[in-house]
Order: structure tokens, then sequence, then C-alpha cells
């Protein structure tokens, strides 16, 4: 939902109020339910002195059990901040519960700012309310020795599998209570304390899984959807899909800026490619004074051009990319190194301030738990490995070019094997299986034509997965469309028009 840099200074400011941000513990509204909180039920809630760029919200947190099955297993809190409409001479007309995605990133001090801007034509008839998922920010942070701070950003591949499945581990009998259907249900419960008959629900990224599962779980609870950077639960999103996407992205951004060639730049990127897969090179990256030795080879180099289209649009940070490979054609690599090094910086910063902002031991929990994998966690670490390495042999690297398909679909942040080294979980599965039903209420889909993460396709089998459901391609948008102008009026004129 914000840029970097925004991010960034966000996460600066949660650092600083970390201690001490609980809001009061909330009872079950005893009033019938209805489209937006009570004045009484306002009341009930406290200040959120933490949240300056929030002055009217309210804070609040429940207690929810950690696994709904095992009631001994004990309790969680879960927090939550509500931003009450502007108009008060006036009813509410409804809630709007957004999501950041992640999963694992911070709704209320991260990503409410942001929301509260993109959402601002409609609060003042809407209240807008900001839940912490299980595991981060102020709803009971989850944290791992392995994936505490930023080391696994510039670790190698197999290490960072490695970090992952010790952190789950190290995390024990609690793998399974962060299933994306257990955020879901908090989401519900904090829904009937606050009295609320019917949610308008905005997702982006992970959020597009979060929402979907709520829906399918809370049908008679959902008035609206609206999902932007989207993809569906149960089709998989690490395929050549996205490298079709980045392919047409770079090309969208040189023809419209008339700053390069697509193709030239494509084939160079292919050229650098081939070169590192032969030769690596080793780069030495300095993060807040400690130096990282990082190994640049054709993973790393993927991984670093493919984030550059799998976020929040930053056309210089494109064009860089296509003048260093330009610039490595012409045998100067000056460029490829520094944008491979501010990457990875950027990266380590988002990491570095922990589970009060971005945890990155609840991202993998619910991935491995949640996420399709192509092995079974019943099998010994070297039977999934094989069983892995199979599925991958069956892609053809021409429909990853410029990249292989082994560099693409282990790109960090989106590595389709990051869970070989998880500890066996029965219970991991998707919250829902093809073919569930979901309801048939009004829903928006909004996907990028700059996106790489999310690709077009991706968002139309999201869209495909709702009886009622609009798709919009958003022109110049990435991972984040409704942070967009034509993005953000879309979804508004889309939650205007909702009647009932």
């Amino acid at each position: 939902m914000m840029s970097k840099a925004r991010f960034v200074a966000v996460l600066a400011a949660v650092a600083a109020v970390a201690a001490g941000c609980a809001g009061a513990p909330v009872a079950s509204a005893g009033a019938e339910a209805g489209p937006a909180v009570t004045a009484d039920t306002l009341a009930a809630l406290v200040d959120c002195p933490q949240l300056p760029s929030l002055p009217t919200a309210r804070c609040g947190q429940i207690t929810v059990p950690r696994d709904r099955s095992r009631p001994a297993a004990g309790t969680l809190d879960i927090a939550f901040a509500l931003v009450p409409h502007t108009d008060t001479t006036r009813p509410g007309l409804g809630t709007l519960v957004p999501n950041p995605g992640g999963p694992g990133t911070s709704t209320i001090d991260v990503s409410g700012a942001a929301f509260a801007d993109a959402l601002h034509p409609l609060l003042d008839r809407r209240d807008l309310l900001l839940i912490d998922p299980r595991g981060v920010g102020r709803s009971t942070p989850l944290s791992c020795p392995a994936l505490t701070g930023p080391a696994r950003v510039f670790a190698s591949l197999h290490r960072q599998r490695q970090l992952i499945g010790e952190c789950g581990r190290q995390l024990g009998d609690r793998i399974d209570e962060y299933a994306t259907t257990a955020v879901a249900d908090d989401i519900d419960a904090v829904r009937a304390t606050l009295g609320l008959s019917r949610l308008d629900l905005f997702g982006v990224s992970y959020g597009t899984y979060l929402m979907p599962t709520y829906a399918q779980r809370h049908p008679q609870h959902v008035r609206s959807i609206t999902l932007a950077g989207a993809y569906a639960v149960n089709v998989d999103t690490t395929g050549a899909v996205g490298a079709a996407a980045f392919r047409r992205a770079m090309t969208l951004v040189c023809s419209r800026t008339g700053e390069c060639s697509g193709t030239r730049v494509i084939a160079d990127l292919a050229t650098l490619l081939r070169q590192l897969r032969a030769h690596p090179e080793h780069l030495d990256v300095t993060f807040r004074g400690t130096t990282h030795h990082v190994v640049l080879d054709d993973w790393e180099m993927t991984s670093v051009a493919a984030r550059l289209f799998s976020s929040r649009p930053d056309t210089t940070a494109q064009l860089a990319l296509a003048a260093a490979v330009t610039a490595a054609r012409h045998g100067d690599r000056g460029p490829v190194r520094k944008l491979v090094r501010d990457s990875l910086r950027a990266q380590a910063d988002v990491y570095s301030y922990g589970p009060i902002a971005l945890s990155d031991a609840q991202q993998w929990t619910t991935s491995c738990h949640d996420y399709l994998r192509a092995f079974s966690y019943a099998d010994s670490v070297p039977e999934r490995t094989r069983a892995y390495q199979a599925a991958l042999a069956g892609q053809h690297d021409a429909d990853f070019a410029p990249f292989t398909a082994d560099a693409w679909t282990s790109r960090a942040d989106f590595d389709a094997g990051a869970c070989l080294n998880w500890p066996d979980d029965p219970t991991a599965r998707a919250p829902f299986g093809p073919g569930a039903k979901l309801p048939d209420v009004p829903v928006l889909v909004l996907n990028g034509d700059l996106d790489a993460n999310t690709p077009i396709a991706s968002g139309r089998a999201a869209a495909a997965q709702f009886p009622r459901a609009r798709f919009v391609e958003v022109p110049g948008a990435g991972h984040t469309p409704a942070s967009t102008p034509a993005g953000a009026a879309a979804m508004v004129q889309f939650i205007r028009d909702l009647r009932g």
C-alpha cells in the first residue's frame, strides 16, 4: 500500500512506540448487530496515542484460543484499531476491513495510515477497522531465533531454506496455530465483539488469499470484497506466468518512458544471467556496520530483477535495471553491483524492525502451512527434495526466459522450495479446496499490468473463484494497484455503488 521509503519511515515510528501499545480488552457487544459500531461500543475502546497519523482511532484487543480445536493450548491477544466515520450527523453505512498482505505484515502500525489515505473518500460514512493478524504487530508477535533480524536477506538460497526449517523446529507445536483459517476466524471474533453485522473486506497481496478464506468460512458476514494484487487460493503462482508478466512489464516500462528497448533489455539480462550462472561473483554488502558476503549468481540477480516488478512500481529503479544490464553488456558491472547492494539493503531495512512490524516467523509459518507444495511433509527431506526436483524437471526454461525455471521458481521470498526443511505438519493444507462455494456477494478484483508477482492471469483466476466478480486491469500499476489514482477510484466507486 505504500512506497518503500514511507514503509521504512513508518517502521522507525513503530520501533519507537513498540512498548505499551496494547489496547483495552473489550467485552462482546450486547446490542443487535449493525453495519457500524454503536456509540457505546466506541466509548468502550481507548485512545491510540501511538498512532499520531490516525488521531481519531480507538484501540482495543480481544483474547482468542491459540487453537480452536484444542482449548488447552492457551490463548493469545488480537489487537485492533477502529477509525470511526467522520460524519457524525448520519449513521454509518458500513465497516471497511483491510489487510496489507505478507503474510506477516502489521495492519495497524505499518499500513493503517496508507489504508486511511486510500480509503479517505469513503470514511465520512464508513468506519475503518484495522486488525493485526495473530503473530504480527500488536497481536502477540511471533518470532524465532533463526529468523530474527535481517540475516536471511543476505543468505544463499540453500541457507535461507535451512533457516526457515530451523525456525519451524524452534516453534515446535506452534507451527499449526497460524493458518489463514485461524486468522480469518480471529477477524470474525473481532467483528462479533464489536457488534458488526457485515463487513466490506479489502485484501492486498496475501490479503487476497485471506479475505476469500474469511468469506468461505463466514459468508453471512460479508457485504463486499475488494482484492488488489490478487491470486486464487488453489492456483500455483510460482510458475512461468510470472516470468511472462516480467517480460511484458519490462517492455511496457521501456515503451512508455521511451528510455529503452524492452527486447534489448531482456536479451541483455539473459546474457548477464548466463554469465553469472557460469561464473558467480563474490560481493560484499555492508548494512548498518556489518559486512555480509553475498554470492552474486543468477539466482540472486533473478531475485533482484523480479523484486523490481513485485511491489509498487519504481520507474527509476526499473530503468536502472535496464541501464545496468546494458552497461554489463559493454563490460561494466558496476551498476549491476550497485543495484544488487541497494536491493538487499532495502530488504534488510524491512526485516530489521522485527515482528512488531513484519514477522518473518509468521510469514513462513503461515506459508508453509497453507500454500501448495510439490512434496509431502510426511516424507524425509531427501524424499521431499527428489519430489521437488522432479516437479521442477517438468518445467521448460524457455517458458521462464530470460530466467531459468530453477532460478525463477526459487527467487527470494517466492521460493517454491522454501519449506523443504519444515517440520512434518499433518494439519498443513489450503484453507479450502478447489470448487469450494464462495458467497454470491459483489467482488472487485484489481491487478496491475506491471506486476510480475500476481500477474493479470492470477487476478482473473482470483475473480473466477466468485459467482459475481468484476476484474479490472490497472495500467501502470504494480502489485498494489489500489494505491494508484485509477485503482483507488475504481475501488471507491465500487463501494459507493453497493446496495443493501
